[in-house]
């Protein structure tokens, strides 16, 4: 590969503001008990505002610096009277765009609007007027809501509704859900934990703080924080529990977004109201603000020793959603913990034990920790037999990869998957920022129904699977972790980044050495296997892992076997690489040549849904591989003198 590409190693991507948040107003018809924000419809903050024109330059400025999408809220963004011309300034050259909104005030003119690609929310406070008007304290606000989905509807708009839970509709959450199913195909849950006034008013807070639910509560309506696996909240907030050069150079290191707030004040964060923290967009331009004095605010507040004992120093920090931001709504000094995300802390990870318990399992393969979780209880009847011998210890630190299974597929309708990178039946792959996003398609080629979808970081070590039902997993048996045909689909493709590759061969141990027996079907791999009998310990017969050790190249057993279902999670250092060719005679001979043997070893290669870049780092384990362990071509018949052969070549070999 090195003859024809010039290869760079980039270390960090260009710091981009890819993506821009902004409030248009805090104003809101409604008054709800719970929201940190609100001023009412004639405030006199009104006056302040950014107009949209200055909207528009700061829309332009940012497109120039690479934002190509952007989340509009409030307040009530709709409440503003030239909400038509702003909406269509942000996102007439973007690719997506985000709405908030209660709902209240929408018309058909703006359903039809809203059907360019984006995210539409729509916030749901109660199952009945009764409730939903006693959070917004604004009787008719909930036939206003009514309306405006009815013309959503009406349009086809597609929206997400979004369940607020809080004391005061809590009794009514299950009927919430089900009036949300009833309006759309997607709803979700908002947040869970309260956060106090922007304003610091006493009194406000109070009212939020008494509309909190309790800490058992908040974790059996959010897996991600409570019965969800570890690292499923947001990595830029979780990033914050490591400052360095201060407490939110954290926050900022790789931010790839900004917020805008209704006076044109940006920061790093919506929730950020520290004025010290906001720099102003009406004298300072745009890529100033990005480039130099958002930076400089990772030094605006250093750890204090509280926060160095305290929260900085907790066992239970991978599980809170602290960060200074937050405190700093809550006590005005980003540096103190918070009681109730405590309590919430606790509960989680109370919960995450219990969760892990039933609903996830650790496997090792290729000396790599692979964890399996699904919404769905996993039991000793989930996979097939033999999966079992690869079973693994969770306490042995974090798993190099995760796979999560979820049963019920995303709705994709006018998402931006990004960039088609590969098209194959039935898959097609797609690249978007720094994910790969999988789309299992049904065979036909008018048929555009989509059999599942898969997630993956970009380095392939965690990934979201997503079925269209249960039954499969319900009725066991499984033959795969991923629940596909085969798991080599995704784990060669993550081998590469850890230096391996997946090979279409039979492996064995023989007194501590590797033999490794490469091949397609029918070359006589699994023949080979039966041969050597007991002489052997088999590693697997059909797929097998070439990892790069301490001590050189070793050989990995598979789950993946063939006819011999032997296997084995063990490995030896690897001693030579056959190419067995099925003959009248029983001779080994070695294969001069690196180029002529990469040449028969690259289609032995198991291959994922191939790609640029697996490739290239393909190509060069490969090569590494044919330049520092010997290859040999096996001659053999079916009589069993291989096995003799092969007995004498090990007793010439130097033992490891």
């Amino acid at each position: 590969m090195s003859r024809f590409v010039a290869r760079k190693k980039v270390e960090s991507l260009p710091r981009l503001p890819l993506r821009g948040t902004i409030d248009l107003t805090y104003r809101c018809a409604n008054d709800c008990r719970h929201c940190w924000l609100r001023l009412p419809p004639g405030a006199p903050e009104r006056a302040a505002e950014l107009t949209a024109e200055e909207i528009r330059r700061i829309a332009a400025e940012a497109r120039a610096l690479g934002c190509r999408e952007w989340a509009i809220s409030g307040g009530e963004p709709l409440l503003r009277p030239d909400f038509l011309e702003i909406f269509e300034a942000l996102t007439e050259r973007a690719v997506w765009y985000t709405l908030n909104t209660n709902g209240g005030l929408i018309t058909p003119a703006i359903a039809r609007l809203l059907r360019r690609p984006g995210t539409l929310l729509v916030a749901l406070y109660g199952a009945t007027a009764a409730v939903h008007d006693a959070v917004t304290r604004n009787p008719g606000s909930f036939e206003a809501l009514t309306r405006g989905v009815a013309c959503l509807r009406e349009a086809g708009t597609p929206f997400t509704v979004q369940v607020v839970p809080m004391r005061t509709n809590f009794p009514e959450y299950g009927a919430m859900v089900r009036l949300a199913g009833s309006w759309s195909r997607s709803w979700r849950i908002g947040a869970t934990w309260l956060y106090l006034s922007a304003s610091g008013d006493a009194v406000k807070d109070r009212e939020i703080a008494a509309e909190r639910l309790s800490p058992a509560e908040v974790v059996g309506l959010d897996p991600a924080r409570g019965g969800g696996p570890e690292g499923s909240f947001d990595a830029d907030c979780a990033a914050a529990a490591a400052p360095d050069a201060g407490l939110y150079a954290a926050c900022l290191a790789g931010r790839r977004d900004f917020h805008v707030d209704p006076y044109g004040g940006l920061s790093f964060c919506s929730f950020v109201k520290d004025p010290a923290l906001r720099v102003d967009l009406r004298t300072t331009p745009l890529a100033e603000a990005w480039e130099d004095r958002l930076p400089a605010l990772a030094a605006a507040a250093a750890p204090s020793p509280a926060y160095r004992e305290g929260c900085g120093a907790c066992e239970l920090r991978s599980d809170c959603k602290w960060c200074p931001v937050f405190a700093w709504l809550e006590h005005r000094d980003p540096s103190v913990q918070i009681d109730s995300l405590c309590e919430i802390a606790r509960e989680t990870r109370r919960a995450r034990t219990t969760w892990a318990a039933g609903h996830r399992r650790r496997y090792r393969i290729a000396g790599l920790a692979v964890d399996v979780e699904s919404d769905l209880p996993i039991t000793d009847g989930t996979f097939a037999p033999k999966f079992a011998a690869f079973r693994a210890p969770a306490d042995g630190g974090p798993a190099d990869v995760v796979l999560s299974h979820h049963f019920a597929l995303p709705d994709l309708e006018g998402r931006d998957l990004g960039r088609e990178v590969y098209r194959r039946a039935p898959w097609a792959v797609y690249r978007r920022d720094r994910s790969w996003i999988y789309l299992m398609l049904a065979p036909g080629p008018d048929d555009r129904e989509v059999r599942r979808v898969m997630v993956f970081d970009d380095g392939h070590t965690r990934g979201r699977i997503f079925h269209p039902s249960e039954e499969a997993f319900r009725a066991g048996g499984l033959d795969s972790l991923a629940l596909l045909a085969s798991d080599q689909l995704v784990l060669a493709r993550t081998l590469p980044a850890f230096g391996g590759l997946f090979v279409h061969a039979a492996g064995v141990a023989v007194d501590g050495r590797g033999l490794v027996f490469a091949g397609a079907s029918g070359a006589g791999k699994s023949t080979l296997v039966g041969l050597l009998g007991d002489r052997a310990e088999v590693l697997c017969d059909d797929r097998v892992a070439l990892r790069r050790g301490e001590g050189g190249w070793r050989v990995h057993g598979t789950w993946n076997h063939g006819d011999d279902p032997r296997v084995s999670p063990g490995s030896a250092p690897v001693a030579a690489v056959f190419f067995p060719r099925q003959a009248r005679v029983n001779r080994i001979d070695r294969l001069p040549g690196t180029r002529d043997v990469l040449a028969g070893f690259l289609p032995r290669l198991v291959r994922p849904l191939t790609t640029a870049d697996w490739l290239e780092r393909a190509l060069d384990l490969a090569g590494e591989i044919v330049r520092e362990v010997p290859f040999y071509e096996l001659s053999f018949d079916r009589g069993g003198a291989v096995a003799g052969v092969l007995d004498e070549f090990l007793a010439g070999e130097a033992r490891p």
